[in-house]
């Protein structure tokens, strides 16, 4: 017993030490790079961003961790582009001394691309917003800009041949599974989806299918096992107007055992307005888009009102905003339904996010959503067992549904923050799927 306290003693004395040691070690006073008041702070707005990478190629500029404190706010947004890739748009904002020169940058990546050459390409780009301003400070002097273009040879544009003539198809699938002893999961996800798009006109059609089972035993003479299946095909086409108007039909064919829907076909034309240009969409949009539909059900239990078979015409409206700005970003969507055979069978759902950087250090974060629900005209009548209700393998009646967030963050201290230090880090690598 005394020998482990000896122990425990020189385990806690040890790290003291050497922390000893290395403070003696360094009592010469150096220059602490990562506190130079000559480097340009930036705050980076970046959700998608590799910071590591990005402190460890960018290493002449000052990360700050909170935007009250940068001279060069930094807002990163993305968007899907007609290829399945993505296109980044980067929004320098200046403050204090740099204030009023804002400029926008934007990156396109395609969906063949790595990891590693995605973030090459956010820092190139980075770089070439920050050239103006890094003009301004005492790094100006140590700058070194080359092209490595030879301008003295004329260059043909490139006629670029594309043999899918602007196509791009996914295809993946996905399982999840999970045991132990008493019990077991799994849920398997495949997708198939194809997509064309134009400044003028955008198609896409896409074939999704979920298969999910479950086993739970009770007792030893008693297991519930669950299993729930739904396939989705869906196409879309929409044509362009102008910078404000664009019009198109949405298609659907379903199936959903947790929705008593044996095959629903679904039709919806449709005509949207947006209040802003469609060439800022990566920064703002506020947009009004109106349906109408045709939807054909077959069922596969008899409904609550009797249906094993229903025809009906609706509409939908949908009113949603969306900002990225240095104070935050903000989400607002109303969007309602109903049926034209009786208006009282409707649905409105009303969401909202919102995160704020209220004052230096301090970000409030909420939102979540909630429903009217008065248009489950696809329950069954018979209800749902006791297994499918504590299982969630079949939908239940409700007049509501809702769900809800709320976060603060309150960070204070040094307003630095270059280092980076992996270790001890075992969820810093690792794979992500996702379609």
């Amino acid at each position: 017993m005394r020998l482990s306290k000896l122990l425990f003693a020189w385990i806690l004395f040890i790290p003291l030490l050497l922390s000893l040691s290395a403070r003696g070690q360094n009592q010469a006073p150096k220059a602490d790079s990562t506190h130079n008041n000559f480097a340009l702070k930036v705050f980076l707005d970046c959700s998608y961003c590799d910071m590591d990478y990005l402190r460890t190629e960018l290493t002449y500029i000052d990360y700050v961790r909170d935007r009250m404190e940068a001279q060069v706010d930094i807002v990163v947004s993305t968007l899907q582009t007609g290829s399945r890739g993505t296109e980044y748009t980067f929004v320098f904002v200046g403050r204090k001394e740099f204030h009023g020169q804002n400029d926008t940058l934007r990156y396109d990546v395609t969906s063949f691309a790595t990891d590693d050459l995605t973030r090459k390409g956010v820092v190139q780009t980075i770089k070439l917003g920050l050239i103006r301003y890094i003009a301004k400070t005492a790094y100006a002097s140590k700058m070194c800009i080359s092209c490595p273009i030879d301008t003295t040879k004329k260059f043909e544009p490139l006629q670029i041949k594309d043999k899918w003539r602007g196509w791009v198809f996914t295809c993946g699938g996905f399982g999840n599974f999970n045991g132990q002893q008493l019990t077991g999961t799994a849920n398997i996800n495949g997708v198939l989806q194809a997509t064309k798009v134009t400044a003028d006109w955008k198609v896409s059609a896409g074939l999704n299918i979920g298969y999910n089972y479950g086993y739970y035993t009770i007792t030893t003479d008693s297991t519930i096992k669950s299993v729930s299946r739904s396939t989705t095909f869906n196409g879309l086409y929409v044509k362009s107007i102008n910078e404000h108007f664009s019009w198109g039909i949405n298609g659907l064919v379903t199936s959903s055992t947790f929705n008593n829907i044996n095959l629903q076909e679904k039709i919806e034309p449709g005509i949207e307005y947006s209040i802003f240009p469609y060439s800022q969409a990566t920064h703002k949009v506020f947009r009004l888009l109106y349906y109408l539909s045709a939807e054909n059900t077959a069922y596969e239990d008899s409904t609550i009102y009797g249906k094993l078979h229903t025809f009906y015409l609706g509409q939908e409206l949908l009113a949603s905003i969306n900002y990225k700005e240095p104070w935050g970003s903000l989400f607002l969507s109303l969007d309602g339904s109903n049926y034209f055979y009786d208006f009282r069978k409707n649905n409105l759902t009303f969401s909202a996010g919102f995160s704020l950087n209220l004052f230096e250090g301090f970000t409030l974060a909420f939102g979540g959503y909630a429903s009217l629900v008065n248009n489950e005209i696809f329950l069954p009548a018979a209800g749902a067992s006791e297994a499918e209700i504590l299982l969630s393998t079949k939908a239940l009646p409700t007049p509501y549904q809702y769900s809800a967030f709320v976060g603060i963050k309150y960070s204070f201290g040094s307003i630095y923050n270059n280092i980076v230090n992996p270790r001890f880090s075992p969820n810093g690598y690792n794979v992500n799927f996702s379609f």
